[in-house]
């Protein structure tokens, strides 16, 4: 019979020696060992797929280049890169690089589990609106990592805030934004990552209350929620920063002059300001300051005409208050002056979010300048690997600072991309001094690794994976080697993970579903060759067999990802060279003749209704398009011209505006780029003949 263990100084309890943390679900493995991040297991190469300087390729496309070169402030001591992926494996890849190197990391992760993922996108000319759920988009593909609540959550921001760590430099700076429903929870992990002794501040950030939402609270008995969390963080304790200045503001102006009695009588302070003098009481502020003030403020005279100054004076009896009209050339009328008060952590002049309809997460450009003035300096090295909109890169950009960026969505990509392509324009127009930037992914480099962490490197596996997202039944008995599933009549056939679905095999397919009495099949792969659908026209005529390409959706790697994403029939895209003039003197455009979105397979009733549209008028989904003129197998697309549709303008050319001038005489391949509302893109080559 076994006595109960006495518990003591000789012997004490398990529960004594525990320390106080906070625990979640894959914070340890089953023998109670801390798992740690596998950092080298998730390294890959990054592929540069693009590279975007858009001032220097209009240039060389007008024949202009030697110009440009003469008079471009464009900065080249580093190209910025937009990164398209999951930031776990895109900081593992850069780590080796950039260990150690990167002086601000702003992030806006993921915080809201209930939100409301519905938004507007417009299409074609008009103020055409349509609503969508996000997740067609591709802007909720995070929402996975809510897949066991809290617990998964935390996980993923933990993995990825040790990455972070290992990037900043000695005077390195992270600030996280978060909703209170889930600060306090992450400000426990960033305490073990990077040590409680580097915590700098808990900052609120204004977050406005639209009055319908206030209603809505109104009616639950709560309070809504009108503000957002950053935690700031250092590299080192030690690390000094600079006093942040922001506006004083004020309910009034009378407010900034009244001075409350404090018992001492100051001469001092009664000097010649805005023509008096007091003669009792004094001014609040101390002389060099005040006049500093005025001077600063003179500019906004203009706005202050016609207004009255009330200015307080006070003492321990009494209160006297003098009125003065403005008169026009005068300095009576005028604000208080800006970045005179040190910034506490309550941050109510600032709004933490733009309210933007086309991203509706977009932070306020001022938030993001605040913090990128105050913690970097010009030159300094930002990244931001939630960038959403690319709010981060594009201030940082203004600011003269590098930027890395990356995202898991690809609208968030097209977004960023368009972005940056009209800063580089409008800086350049400015005369100010911009980067050039590239996009990267991971490319198969990414499918390889989820083979082999999540499928036990299983080829098989991989195709019952891509049938299963795809709502197809896995054929055991096959009729080819080619035919692994069915769904509904049709075949399905699912390409390597490795391969670019290309000619050859979709003849080959064609064949062997002919062979097997089918009239229809799926062709599921991850990359297509580019003019495929050109191809499988011909075939559809010579085996009597409908072909339907269909991309295999990045989605289905998330690790707990459940719910099928869409699946995209590859967009069909035709364009043709148009030419001007002869001789030395000839030009080359590109005119789109034809786009019809990808649509097929989208488990969405709102978008079974546009399908109808985009038979009619097909063009009006293009968002964005560019021509590379000068294309190369196996070659970053250059961006050489493009056209994109704003808010604010709603127009796009169908023929592009290059005038691009060729060497020499000879052939030479375009590559067309078109990006439709739902950010997918297509590409096509079209060939030219000078």
């Amino acid at each position: 019979m076994s006595r109960n263990p006495i518990y003591g100084p000789g012997n004490p309890h398990p529960l004594s020696a525990m320390r106080t943390e906070l625990v979640w679900e894959g914070k340890y493995d089953e023998y109670g060992n801390r798992r740690e991040v596998d950092i080298a297991g998730c390294a890959m190469p990054l592929q540069k797929i693009e590279t975007i300087d858009q001032p220097r390729s209009e240039a060389a496309a007008k024949g202009q280049l030697a110009l440009f070169e003469k008079k471009t402030k464009r900065l080249d001591d580093f190209r910025n890169r937009l990164i398209w992926g999951d930031n776990k494996l895109v900081m593992a890849s850069l780590l080796k690089d950039f260990k150690g190197k990167i002086d601000l990391i702003y992030i806006d992760p993921p915080f809201d589990v209930g939100a409301d993922f519905t938004m507007t996108v417009p299409i074609g000319d008009e103020k055409e609106m349509l609503w969508k759920d996000q997740s067609t988009l591709e802007m909720v593909a995070y929402r996975d990592i809510w897949g066991r609540g809290m617990d998964s959550y935390l996980h993923m921001m933990y993995e990825r805030l040790v990455l972070m760590r290992d990037f900043l430099s000695d005077k390195g700076s992270i600030i996280v934004h978060l909703a209170p429903t889930v600060s306090y929870q992450i400000r426990s992990v960033m305490d073990e990552v990077f040590g409680s002794n580097n915590f700098r501040n808990e900052i609120v950030v204004n977050r406005p209350i639209s009055k319908n939402l206030q209603r809505q609270f109104d009616s639950i008995m709560a309070l809504p929620q009108g503000h957002d969390t950053l935690l700031w963080y250092t590299i080192n304790s030690n690390t000094r920063v600079k006093n942040l200045f922001i506006p004083y503001e004020a309910t009034n102006l009378e407010g900034y002059w009244h001075r409350f009695w404090s018992g001492a009588d100051r001469p001092t302070m009664r000097y010649e300001l805005l023509g008096e003098k007091p003669t009792h009481g004094q001014w609040k502020w101390e002389e060099q300051r005040a006049k500093r003030a005025v001077e600063n403020y003179k500019k906004y005279l203009s706005e202050a005409q016609g207004r009255s100054l009330v200015k307080y004076w006070g003492d321990k009896n009494c209160q006297q208050e003098f009125i003065r009209k403005s008169t026009t050339g005068t300095v009576e009328n005028w604000f208080p002056p800006r970045n005179d008060k040190i910034a506490d952590t309550v941050w109510e002049d600032i709004k933490a979010y733009e309210n933007q309809k086309d991203f509706a997460t977009q932070k306020h450009r001022e938030l993001l300048s605040r913090i990128i003035n105050w913690l970097t300096g010009e030159g300094d090295l930002i990244a931001d690997f939630f960038c959403g909109s690319g709010t981060t890169g594009a201030i940082a950009e203004v600011l003269g600072r590098r930027w890395i960026m990356a995202d898991l969505g690809r609208f968030a990509i097209h977004t960023s991309r368009k972005r940056l392509i009209d800063l580089q324009r409008t800086l350049n127009t400015d005369g100010k001094s911009y980067r050039a930037f590239d996009v990267y992914n991971l490319g198969r480099y990414e499918r390889q690794w989820w083979q082999k962490a999540q499928l036990n490197g299983a080829d098989e596996e991989h195709r019952r994976v891509v049938l299963e997202f795809f709502r197809a039944e896995v054929l055991q008995n096959t009729p080819s080697p080619l035919i692994h599933g069915r769904k509904g009549a049709a075949f399905c056939h699912v390409d390597g993970i490795d391969s670019i679905f290309n000619r050859g095999e979709v003849r080959a397919v064609a064949e062997a579903v002919a062979q097997a009495g089918g009239g229809e099949c799926y062709c599921l792969a991850w990359e297509f060759e580019m003019d495929l659908h050109l191809t499988t026209a011909a075939l559809e005529k010579e085996f009597g067999v409908r072909l339907k390409l269909v991309q295999i959706p990045r989605e289905i790697m998330e690790k707990n990802r459940k719910n099928p994403p869409p699946f995209l029939e590859v967009a069909v895209l035709e364009a043709q060279p148009v030419y001007r003039g002869s001789g030395a003197d000839r030009t080359v455009d590109i005119k789109l003749t034809k786009f019809l979105p990808s649509l097929a397979e989208v488990p969405s009733k709102e978008l079974e209704a546009i399908k109808e549209r985009a038979m009619k008028s097909g063009m009006d989904f293009i968002d964005f398009w560019a021509v590379d003129f000068d294309w190369q197998p196996g070659k970053p697309f250059n961006h050489h011209w493009q056209d994109y549709r704003t808010r604010k303008d709603r127009s796009l050319k169908t023929v592009s505006a290059a005038g691009h001038k060729y060497p020499r005489p000879g052939k030479y391949t375009a590559c067309v780029k078109v990006v439709d509302t739902f950010g997918c893109d297509t590409s096509i080559t079209v060939e030219v003949e000078v």
